[in-house]
């Protein structure tokens, strides 16, 4: 009798066992190359990133001009608090300390997105898996 490769397959919450011949294990791990970036991969990433490139050029300018940041009587605006006050009572302010925790925030998005960039990078340098003969 031959052995037999088991493998757990998680199928809507209940375990269900394959069983694998071993030559189709070992020639499904042989046959595996990874696809690399489509030009699809490239437009949905584009898209996706469309809303966080406006709300992050929203955002900086925002801070620029100084225009508060909601609609409400409730709305916040970050400056600098150390100048004179010039605002209404009633209007929240937040200083210098919101100002740096957004531009760390801003920062580690910036490494991602250059590690992203760089995985691509990778992705499309390479000529694929090589050919065994």
């Amino acid at each position: 009798m031959r052995a037999l490769a088991l493998r757990r397959v998680a199928l809507f919450s209940r375990q269900v066992i394959v069983a694998l011949e071993p030559a189709a294990v070992s020639e499904a791990a042989a046959t595996f190359a990874p696809r690399g970036i489509t030009a699809e991969d490239t437009a949905v990433f584009l898209i996706g990133m469309a809303p966080f490139v406006w709300a992050t050029v929203e955002f900086w300018r925002r801070i620029a001009v100084g225009e508060p940041f909601g609609t409400t009587s409730d709305s916040v605006i970050i400056r600098d608090t150390s100048g004179p006050d010039t605002l209404p009572e009633r209007r929240r302010v937040l200083g210098r300390d919101a100002i740096i925790t957004a531009r760390l925030l801003f920062v580690a998005v910036g490494i991602a997105l250059c590690l992203v960039v760089l995985a691509g990078l990778q992705v499309l340098g390479t000529a694929g898996p090589p050919v065994v003969d």
